[in-house]
Parts: C-alpha cells; sequence; structure tokens
C-alpha cells in the first residue's frame, strides 16, 4: 500500500536519505525543516505518517509531536520519532508527547519501511473509524469521537505475552492500578486468549525462549482486533 509521509528534520542530508528510500517503495513524500512548518504541513489534513526528528531548533519534536495529538483533527496522525537519543527517560517523555513508535539513529532503512507500512495501516483503520463517525453524526445519532480522542488512554485491556518472570514483573509494576493487565507465559497460547477476548493491546516479548516474537505478533494480529507491539 501506498501512504503519505512527512519528514522532519532540520538537517537536510537525513531528509534526503529518508526520502530517497521512502520513494523507492513508491511511498509519496514530503518534508519539512522546522517544527511550525511540520504542523502548518499537517494541518493540511494530507499526511498519513510523521517521521519526526526530536532535536531540532526552536521547537523540539517532543513538542511537535505533543501539538499535533492535543488538536483533534490531527491527534489520529501516526508520529514515529527518530532519535540519537537512547535513554529511557527520553523514551518515556516521548510517549507522554504522544509518540506511536520510536526510531534510533543511524537508521535502520529496513525499520523504516516496516514501521510505516505498519503505522500507515492503522492511519486507514482510524479513518474509516473517522468517517463512520462523521456519517453516523449526519444521521442524526450521537458522534462520539471528540470523547474518544478525550479518552486517557487508561483502563485499558491489555495482554502481555513473555515467559520471562524479570520482564514480566516490570510491565505488570508500570501498569498497576491504571489497565486491566493479562500475562500468558506459554506463547502458543495466546493466540486463543487474544481470540477469545477483546484486548485493546497486545504486548509482546523479542526475548521469548523456543519463539520468533516477530512471528508470535504477527499471528495474533491475524486472529484479534488490538495493536500489537513487540517489545
Amino acid at each position: 500500500m501506498t501512504a503519505r509521509v512527512l519528514i522532519v528534520d532540520d538537517l537536510l542530508p537525513n531528509i534526503k536519505l529518508l526520502e530517497a528510500r521512502l520513494s523507492a517503495e513508491y511511498y509519496e513524500v514530503q518534508s519539512a525543516t522546522s517544527g511550525l512548518q511540520a504542523l502548518a504541513i499537517c494541518a493540511q489534513g494530507q499526511i498519513d505518517v510523521v517521521l519526526l526528528d526530536v532535536m531540532m531548533p526552536g521547537m523540539d519534536g517532543f513538542e511537535v509531536c505533543r501539538r499535533i495529538k492535543a488538536d483533534p483533527a490531527m491527534a489520529h496522525l501516526p508520529v514515529v520519532m527518530v532519535t540519537s537519543l537512547d535513554q529511557h527517560a527520553d523514551r518515556l517523555r516521548g510517549l507522554e508527547a504522544g509518540a506511536d513508535d520510536f526510531l534510533g539513529k543511524p537508521i535502520d532503512e529496513i525499520a523504516v519501511i516496516a514501521r510505516v507500512k505498519s503505522l500507515a495501516r492503522m492511519k486507514v483503520s482510524m479513518d474509516e473509524l473517522r468517517n463512520r463517525q462523521s456519517l453516523t453524526a449526519q444521521l442524526g445519532a450521537s458522534a462520539n469521537l471528540t470523547a474518544a480522542i478525550a479518552d486517557s488512554g487508561e483502563q485499558g485491556r491489555i495482554l502481555l505475552v513473555d515467559d520471562r518472570m524479570t520482564s514480566i514483573d516490570r510491565v505488570t509494576s508500570a501498569l498497576r492500578g491504571r489497565h486491566e493487565l493479562d500475562v500468558e507465559r506459554i506463547p502458543a497460547q495466546a493466540v486463543f486468549r487474544a481470540a477469545g477476548r477483546q484486548y485493546d493491546l497486545i504486548i509482546v516479548s523479542l526475548n521469548l525462549q523456543d519463539f520468533d516474537g516477530c512471528a508470535c505478533a504477527a499471528n495474533y494480529a491475524r486472529w484479534s482486533e488490538p495493536a500489537t507491539r513487540q517489545f
């Protein structure tokens, strides 16, 4: 599938590198060299995925992402933070700003295409939902899109697929009291749990013993509705 990708970076060589790789995969590419220019382009409603550099003069990537996600007209737009920062606090700051994913520097070209493809597919689903909400409103029924955007995202139903107690304990500690968390330590059984209950998110460890985390995540996605994330 094709998609319209906005590359936001103050360094032209970085833009050209990503632009060449994405164009080769038949994506439509636009670019911006500042946060304000990026916001203006996003506001036009013609972008499907934003690749956003964190370290920029003036308005940094965190603030750009925060403003995109705070605007109801743009809140559904997937944002990938591109950064050389690898500290946990920096990732946490990006998540708090509303980032949907991260890419580290130097850029892995295969990872770029995988992220864009996944998030573009998610954007298609969100656009379909928004169109349905708009049609519902036109037919006289109440539309809950604004309320959904304002939702804090807490009290979600989450399935964690992991076979290591150390990481299970960390994830459980982080989510306790904020979400309803189920844990499955046998990856082969997780697909049945995913199909049997409506989860909002499935988190899959990439360090599963005797299992390929990426293959497991793809399998769960085929059998369930929620977003699937790997760690």
